[in-house]
């Protein structure tokens, strides 16, 4: 595939990995940043912050002297979202400005929403149900390794309690999610600007978000699966493209991170999940910040001035690391003595979580680093079936709800992921999926639970928390390359702190009880 394929090439490279990285991205063209229908230039729209901390009142004559317009104020973060005719020229002039803190071009900087891909033989799955749980419940592997079940019978998680999906959107009419979410305090940031219309940022296409929702909270209603805390509620924020006409579809730009995060202030989240990394979208994988690159230095600075305009209000945010099974702790940028990292999961006041499959192995695909990875959770591992479920070779990745007309839940009959649970009547449906995007939402479940013990806690001390009762988990024998990758890892540490999986995998029940 190559450039002018544009169209395909988001959700392409989202899962074109498999079991080695090899096997993708040989073959793949960075993008171009023209301007092509249905989606503004790459250069065209900047975010914009200031060296007073906040908004100026006269911030609209500084980016009009410029050549721009203001299009968008997060007014909670201090930035806004300009747009320019002249890119270059816009740019140059607002770095020049005293007044002015950093300036950075949104639309040259991405994340995609992704998952492993995984290839198994199809053949029919049938259902499954132990006494007294959810039809699916049996399939569920990641929640009895975190004592989900048992954590749940002491607590559930408080109403109060309020957790925001950054995402692709959330199908508030799955049968796991009904009443689940907070329909006022959910919106669409795609394009920079807040739109709390629902039938924008309910429709999931994707069907990430609603996977990942359905991990965090889904009821236990007697139909199909349950979350790890489905008593608390949840809130979309939608940042994917999902308009699959768009030459943009299945990206999420800085702009849309940052409104989110501008949202999650105004409408006083408890904690986020962001079951993706911010790539910059100039290499075929490449979800690096270095910060000899301008544009990449300043997108850092107003994602970190975000994240801590949240952490100061005691809202915390657990992301996940990405799946090229790199070492976060040793990327290197091309000027000697730049520093390199991964967003938002290196930044400070962030959870990072790594992923481990059903033997409590890091997974095939995920990031690691010392440093980068706070704490390890299920997210799926295709080359370890679950030992209880014989029926699928698809049984070692993490089951969760998603929409049946979604993206992904087609994509997984490939690997014969797809499973639905009729027993109510209607058929709701499923879908086995694998990726570090899996391991956060089982953390920032957690987290909901400890918050709806403990109340809203900053930043460190819910870690705090989360770390000490996790379940320390010792290093495997090195080197270590269960995908073949040619790229052996190495863990270092002890059971109670690694590169592979921080203070170790967190456990729903020591939480609560």
């Amino acid at each position: 595939m190559h450039a002018p394929a544009r169209s395909r090439l988001g959700l392409t490279l989202s899962l074109c990995l498999s079991m080695s990285l090899a096997a993708c991205g040989g073959d793949l063209d960075a993008p171009p940043t023209s301007e092509s229908a249905g989606a503004l230039s790459a250069s065209s729209t900047f975010l914009v912050s200031f060296a007073a901390g906040a908004i100026p009142s006269n911030a609209a004559a500084i980016v009009a002297a410029a050549g721009g317009t203001i299009v968008a104020r997060y007014a909670n973060v201090g930035v806004v979202l300009a747009k320019t005719s002249s890119s270059s020229s816009f740019a140059t002039a607002l770095r020049a400005d005293a007044r002015v803190d950093a300036v950075g071009s949104s639309k040259a900087v991405s994340s995609v929403i992704g998952i492993v891909r995984s290839k198994a033989v199809p053949h029919p799955i049938k259902p499954l149900r132990a006494p007294g749980s959810d039809p699916l419940s049996n399939r569920q592997w990641d929640m009895d390794q975190i004592h989900s079940p048992q954590a749940r019978a002491i607590n559930a998680g408080k109403k109060s309690v309020l957790v925001g999906v950054l995402d692709s959107g959330i199908d508030v009419t799955h049968p796991d999610l009904v009443g689940q979410v907070d329909l006022a305090a959910s919106a669409s940031c795609v394009g920079g600007v807040a739109n709390p219309d629902p039938a924008v940022w309910a429709h999931d296409g994707i069907g990430h978000g609603t996977h990942v929702s359905g991990t965090i909270a889904g009821a236990k209603n007697g139909v199909g699966i349950v979350g790890v805390a489905p008593g608390v509620k949840l809130a979309a924020v939608k940042l994917a493209i999902d308009d699959f006409n768009d030459p943009n579809a299945g990206l999420v730009f800085a702009d849309a991170f940052v409104c989110a995060i501008d949202w999650a202030i105004g409408h006083d989240f408890d904690v986020m999940n962001a079951s993706l990394t911010i790539d910059p979208f100039t290499g075929v994988i490449d979800d690096i910040f270095c910060s000899d690159q301008p544009d990449r230095a300043a997108i850092v600075k107003m994602v970190r001035k975000a994240v801590l305009a949240s952490n100061k209000k005691n809202i915390t945010l657990v992301a996940s690391m990405g799946n090229f099974f790199l070492d976060l702790a040793k990327l290197h940028g091309a000027t000697p003595g730049s520093t390199c990292q991964v967003l938002p999961a290196q930044l400070p006041g962030v959870i990072g979580v790594s992923s481990v499959g059903y033997t409590q192995k890091l997974a095939f695909y995920a990031d690691y680093g010392k440093g980068a990875v706070d704490l390890t959770a299920p997210g799926g591992d295709s080359l370890i079936p679950d030992a209880r479920v014989t029926d699928t070779t698809a049984s070692g990745q993490v089951l969760s709800s998603i929409p049946a007309d979604s993206f992904y839940y087609q994509l997984s009959a490939d690997w014969n992921g797809q499973v639905q649970d009729c027993s109510s009547g209607t058929c709701s449906t499923y879908a086995y999926i694998q990726g570090e995007s899996q391991a956060a939402p089982h953390v920032t479940g957690v987290a909901a639970l400890a918050i709806s013990r403990f109340g809203r806690l900053p930043p460190d001390v819910l870690l705090g928390i989360l770390s000490l009762t996790a379940r320390p988990l010792p290093c495997p024998p090195s080197p270590y390359d269960p995908g073949m990758t040619g790229m052996p890892a190495t863990c270092t540490g002890t059971p109670l702190y690694n590169n592979f999986y921080g203070a170790g995998e967190v456990d729903a029940l020591a939480v609560v009880r």
